[in-house]
């Protein structure tokens, strides 16, 4: 039993495949439909086995053995306008269908010891102009969005540990994540130096590269005696990762890291460090959960050289009891866009586009993490006392942001970037 487990769990994460522009920053706002459904809320709110991926503390809860599949059909509508010689443009990234897994499990194995299991899809980025943004025009390579492609794909994998005695909760997860990155576009006819390419365009990319970086999670939760409160505290680790001649190949076109350049990139993009609190109230019919995250873009490698700002996410979440086979979910969740517009003047070589309008190029057309506000719902079903349905609806927006990219070839441009998102997740308990 125990061996055909697993074998599904591998099966299930690794044929899998995505490049989700997800919502806070390149982070889903939660892992799970019972966490999707209360605004990406879960640190202090026990969801079953769907909490090892949220506080592994909070596993301590739970009675004998669950476990959980689930998956998140994700659809983001990222538009670009650009307003730039020699002609605007909209377009619509063609990256807009994606599939996330999510797999956990959770056992008690007695005297207040819990160990679980998750493999889920964590985080991703991604954009794909090639069809309604190419590059048209090779006389001059301003027409298109360079036909940007870009896809980030993190996947993890956990083990958490829980203990607990009288009202406090620790818990403690290895984690090991898998992560591959694939940016390319199409220069014009000539280079970042002003000589002329041959063939007239080029290709810029050499297919993906992959990374493994270790980290871990830490959870603390403690239940105020008779008031149905409960406390909660999460730290994860931030997760070096390096995707070889990615970042680096990329900027190199623009003039990053050749001869007389003045500013540089490396290809490092570290997964940044979280850490988050979180209070549940609860009684027979209805629980009111609240979390708030902060995630330290601005500290991590990579997104820091891109001009990431660190994140404050503010989730709220309630459930309610209609009977004892349905429960109704609703949430919102807010984190302010963390990428700000560059004006750093300084050219990447003498004579070369500035470094504040390539990073608004790089961050806006291939990895534009601006979406702001989240609104959610959704159900859990009991089918019978071993198994359940637990649904999601995520409904994201982002405001109208605009950036300066004179020195690209794409004047100014105008990004938007809303989500549709249903998670489904069946629960077996015995």
């Amino acid at each position: 039993m125990k061996n055909k487990i697993l074998a599904v769990l591998a099966a299930s994460v690794t044929a899998t495949s995505f490049n989700a522009v997800a919502t806070n920053g390149d982070s889903l706002i939660g892992l799970g439909a019972i966490s999707r459904s209360m605004g990406g809320t879960g640190v202090a709110h026990f969801a079953g086995a769907e909490s090892a991926l949220k506080n592994p503390a909070l596993l301590s809860q739970q009675e004998g053995i669950e476990v959980m599949f689930g998956g998140t059909y994700f659809a983001p509508d990222v538009q670009v306008t650009k307003n730039g010689s020699p002609e605007d443009l909209t377009a619509t990234s063609d990256a807009d269908k994606n599939m996330i897994p999510e797999v956990a499990i959770a056992h008690e194995l007695g005297d207040g010891w819990v160990v679980g299991v998750g493999m889920f899809g964590s985080a991703g980025m991604g954009t794909d102009w090639r069809d309604s943004a190419p590059m048209t025009d090779p006389a001059t390579g301003q027409v298109g969005l360079y036909g940007m492609r870009s896809n980030l794909l993190l996947l993890k994998f956990a083990v958490p540990f829980a203990y607990s005695k009288d009202n406090w909760s620790v818990g403690i997860a290895p984690v090991l994540q898998y992560g591959a990155l694939d940016l390319a576009y199409t220069t014009a006819n000539r280079d970042q130096f002003g000589l002329p390419n041959t063939p007239p365009t080029k290709e810029i990319g050499q297919g993906s590269s992959y990374d493994f970086g270790m980290g871990y999670d830490l959870g603390f939760s403690f239940n105020i005696p008779s008031s149905g409160i409960t406390l909660g505290l999460v730290y994860e680790s931030s997760i070096e990762m390096t995707y070889d001649h990615q970042i680096s190949n990329s900027a190199a076109a623009f003039g990053y890291g050749q001869p007389g350049a003045l500013v540089n990139f490396t290809d490092d993009l570290e997964q940044p460090a979280h850490i988050a609190a979180g209070i549940d109230w609860q009684n027979d019919m209805m629980s009111v959960t609240f979390d708030i995250k902060n995630i330290m873009w601005g500290d991590a490698k990579g997104y820091e050289d891109f001009g990431w700002e660190n994140q404050t996410v503010y989730a709220l979440g309630v459930e309610y009891l209609m009977d004892k086979k349905l429960a109704l979910r609703f949430g919102y969740n807010y984190g302010k866009n963390p990428i700000e517009n560059s004006t750093d003047t300084t050219p990447v070589f003498t004579g070369g586009p500035t470094n504040g309008d390539v990073l608004n190029t790089f961050n806006h057309v291939m990895f534009p993490a601006i979406t702001e506000q989240h609104f959610t719902a959704g159900f859990g079903y009991a089918f019978s006392k071993n198994v359940a349905l637990d649904m999601a609806l995520t409904y994201a927006t982002s405001p109208d942001v605009t950036v300066s990219a004179q020195t690209t070839g794409l004047g100014d441009i105008t990004i938007t970037n809303d989500q549709l998102a249903i998670t489904a997740g069946i629960k077996y308990g015995f």
